[in-house]
């Protein structure tokens, strides 16, 4: 029974009523227990915990059982209290700045109208903006009083403030969100089959957690989430929860440890790396959870246009952010083909576990239904797509990064061109002002005067050939999306690219061993290019391209020279000239003029 039309929502006893009184008092208990446990991650005097509990089993009980309920939260925080030692005047404000923040997360999450069960895409992200909206500001509150009424806090007054809000947050969305799915999707019944591949994958995923978090094998980290991403997958909300906890409690153990993957000085930053590294494991493996889910609005549709402008968006901030600063910093320490490899293996990881959770014998089916014309083209994607990575990346080696990101970028003038070449365009004054602004503006950007001088003539035909490949790379997804579903084109296009990059890894004897994974600095950076740069452009693309066109998809390559030259010289410490500036101004003009001119169709 729900109560209120709420969804997920149990039906809540009367205030004052015996069993009001018993929830209560349930709830108290849980809240002083857990707070008392987080007591131990805070450093000696400290106010703040390393790792905050209780606010997520306060969440899961506000949500579950309802607002009415917060009194428990006082109770429970007075109680546990003396656990964090003498903290006098500010004992009152903070528990009381407490269990705002987690009334406010609720009662933000609930005005959301998010299913506290998690079964859609749209019910995590709420959960996760009512959980920000809440946490922070009463978060801040909490942490002004501490500082302000009780002892000093070691680690400056950044450290405190940030420590205190990112846990606060980490707790309700990594325990708050599992408990109540737990706990509200008790009495469902899964297929037995089911219930076997997720107990023993869940049995390998707390093994591998074990092996990466406490005995320090980082190699084992990328079979570690492959294994949780298919878990919640084929699990769906439950098993995405309990895989979601058991990551959370063996990293934690090791950050008290102090070994595991999380740097930083002290118990304070090895906890502030770690509750990033948890926040981000938890929305991720939750999104993969609520796609296995099933019901009706589990699965992404095809974004309208102006989501898909959106998306392609931030898939160029991330692909020029991933050019500009991450790759190359990374290959200073990696070599050139491990990086491609692994930032293909991170992506294709996150693919199979989308695939695990749509199910997998609707793919199947139409991959076996797809025509012989729709493996070409998923294998010219794939090598498209490693040839982008792997042509930009040698050309590193001869042009300085922000020419190598003008050149590796030209992809929508060759579409351009071959448009007008092939009458797909017509020849009009538009086209050929979009053609020259857009040139234009990539030479204006160009850090520099004489921009070509020092350049080899080799460095310039791997930026082109970078180009060339981006655009065969949109014009083969353009055809498999008209003949195939979206989950198999990406997944079949990486696994090309992977095998690929693996094959040039191996001729050059270069394939990445254990040592690869001894720095979390290099593990953060493979993954950031790994979806950010190759992931994320290569769905959205994808999904865009029925919507506004393969010339307009590709039109969007023009933000990551944009946003990558001003994030190099950010990252270098140079500024913004006059000429650069011009040049985001012509190519922002011809992005829009030649965004205009293709039909939807070609």
């Amino acid at each position: 029974m729900r109560a209120g039309g709420r969804p997920g929502r149990v039906a809540m006893p009367a205030v004052g009523s015996p069993r009001w009184a018993v929830r209560m008092l349930a709830l108290a208990l849980a809240f002083a227990a857990a707070d008392a446990l987080s007591s131990l991650t805070s450093g000696p005097g400290s106010g703040v915990a390393g790792i905050w509990i209780p606010g997520g089993i306060g969440l899961a009980g506000l949500l579950v059982g309802g607002l009415t309920l917060w009194p428990g939260l006082v109770a429970g925080g007075l109680a546990a209290a003396p656990a964090y030692g003498a903290v006098g005047a500010a004992t009152v404000p903070v528990v009381a700045a407490n269990t705002v923040a987690v009334v406010a997360a609720a009662w933000a999450i609930g005005r959301l109208g998010t299913d506290p069960r998690l079964g859609r895409l749209s019910d995590v992200a709420r959960l996760a903006v009512g959980s920000i909206a809440g946490g922070v500001p009463f978060g801040v509150l909490g942490v002004v009083a501490l500082l302000a009424l009780g002892p000093a806090q070691e680690g400056g007054t950044a450290v405190v403030v940030t420590l205190w809000t990112l846990s606060t947050v980490t707790g309700f969305v990594v325990v708050g969100a599992a408990l109540a799915v737990l706990i509200l999707r008790r009495r469902e019944r899964m297929p037995g089959q089911r219930v076997v591949e997720v107990v023993v994958g869940l049995a390998l995923a707390a093994g591998l957690a074990a092996e990466v978090f406490v005995g320090g094998s980082g190699a084992l980290m990328l079979p570690l989430f492959l294994v949780v991403a298919v878990v919640a997958g084929r699990g769906g909300p439950r098993a995405a929860a309990l895989v979601s906890l058991t990551l959370f409690g063996f990293a934690a153990s090791s950050v008290l440890a102090g070994g595991g993957p999380f740097g930083g000085e002290g118990l304070e930053g090895r906890s502030l790396t770690y509750q990033t590294a948890a926040l981000a494991m938890a929305l991720g493996v939750l999104l993969i959870g609520a796609i296995g889910s099933g019901e009706p609005g589990s699965a992404p549709g095809t974004p309208g246009a102006a989501l898909a402008f959106v998306m392609l968006a931030g898939a160029g901030a991330g692909l020029g952010l991933s050019e500009a600063v991450v790759t190359p910093e990374l290959i200073t320490r990696v070599p050139k083909p491990q990086v491609t490899l692994v930032s293909m293996l991170v992506a294709l990881v996150i693919v199979v576990g989308a695939l695990a959770g749509t199910g997998m014998r609707a793919h199947v089916s139409g991959v076996r239904s797809a025509s012989r014309s729709w493996w070409v083209l998923v294998v010219l994607a794939g090598a498209a797509l490693f040839g982008t990575e792997e042509l930009f990346l040698l050309s590193l080696a001869d042009i300085e990064v922000t020419r190598a990101l003008v050149l590796a970028s030209l992809a929508p003038i060759m579409l351009l061109v071959l448009g007008l070449a092939r009458g797909d365009l017509p020849l009009s004054w538009r086209a050929g002002a979009a053609l020259v602004l857009v040139l234009a503006g990539f030479y204006a950007v160009t850090p520099g005067e004489g921009w070509l001088e020092g350049t080899t003539a080799a460095g310039v035909w791997l930026g082109v050939g970078s180009s060339a490949c981006a655009a065969v790379l949109v014009l083969a997804l353009a055809g498999c999306r008209r003949s195939g579903p979206v989950g198999p084109t990406v997944a079949g296009a990486l696994m090309v690219s992977s095998v690929g990059a693996a094959i040039l890894c191996a001729a050059l004897g270069v394939l990445p061993g254990p040592s690869l994974w001894g720095s979390e600095a290099v593990i953060g950076g493979i993954a950031y290019v790994g979806v950010l740069g190759a992931l994320l452009p290569l769905l959205a693309s994808t999904w865009a391209l029925p919507r506004i066109g393969a010339l307009r998809v590709s039109l969007f390559e023009v933000l990551s020279p944009i946003i990558g030259v001003v994030a190099a010289l950010a990252w270098s410490g140079g500024a913004l000239d006059a000429w650069q500036a011009a040049g985001i101004l012509l190519l922002a003009t011809g992005l829009v003029i030649g965004a205009r001119l293709h039909a939807t169709g070609h």
